[in-house]
């Protein structure tokens, strides 16, 4: 147990590695590392955590809340460790480090970690910490908007892609902040809009590295063509993102 995490934090490395390796990656694989980092951290929280609960109904509800939150969380967490692996690729651009480990290990591990800080955020609030009572609500009533936008999202799995995504987007760089659309459209839902509200803010956060402004530009012109798409667009928007940077990356060397 003492060992677990950091041999299922490697296995995600190494797992981002043979994505960054190959040119023709698939969503696939992708949907692999993000179930593997999530199942990861319901493992070792659970591990760690339950025999310190005081009785079977918590243990089990810690359980069934740590699933919850894998299906509310598993978008956003796609979208925050994916702006982690942009900022892993500045730094080794930063210091000038050509390694096949900039992106893809980061982007696997770091949604691990994060599903881990949720996990122990519900670990502390079944442990009586009301204080962290309003943290999760904060954190947990957009992501409960952003991945339930619509009727369609209401699905048991955060995650469909696990096929092909063809054809892959043709890359662009980014021009302009495209999220303000959603909020002069009037088909746009309170979910669509939170969507919208977290691009628009993210989307000035995102460095100034190779990778991390070939997904940008390229999922600015995904939300300009469909700014009322659901949480399911949007996941599929990413990954494709994602494939088409790295390959087209891939192409350039």
């Amino acid at each position: 147990m003492k060992y677990l995490p950091f041999f299922l934090l490697i296995s995600l490395a190494v797992l981002g590695l043979s994505v960054e390796i190959n040119p023709n990656s698939q969503a696939w694989q992708l949907f692999s590392g993000f179930h593997l980092a999530g199942l990861s951290a319901i493992t070792c929280v659970s591990l760690w955590g339950l025999k310190q609960l005081p009785s079977k109904a918590k243990r089990y509800g810690f359980i069934v809340l740590q699933l919850l939150a894998f299906r509310i969380a598993y978008f956003p967490v796609v979208v925050f460790s994916a702006t982690a692996a942009c900022y892993s690729e500045l730094l080794f651009q930063y210091l000038s480090i050509d390694l096949p480990i900039k992106i893809f290990p980061a982007l696997f591990v770091s949604a691990a970690l994060l599903f881990a800080f949720i996990n122990y955020l519900l670990f502390l609030a079944l442990k009586g910490k009301k204080i962290v009572y309003a943290l999760i609500i904060i954190l947990g009533l957009p992501g409960f908007l952003i991945s339930f936008a619509d009727v369609k999202d209401l699905t048991f799995f955060p995650d469909n892609n696990w096929a092909d995504i063809n054809p892959l987007p043709m890359v662009t760089q980014p021009r302009s902040n495209p999220y303000s659309l959603a909020d002069s459209s009037i088909h746009s839902n309170m979910g669509q809009q939170m969507i919208s509200l977290a691009g628009k803010l993210l989307y000035e956060l995102i460095p100034k590295a190779p990778w991390a402004q070939a997904v940008q530009g390229t999922l600015e012109q995904e939300f300009t063509n469909n700014p009322n798409g659901n949480s399911h667009d949007q996941l599929t928007y990413h990954y494709s993102a994602f494939l088409a940077a790295h390959q087209a990356l891939k192409a350039g060397h």
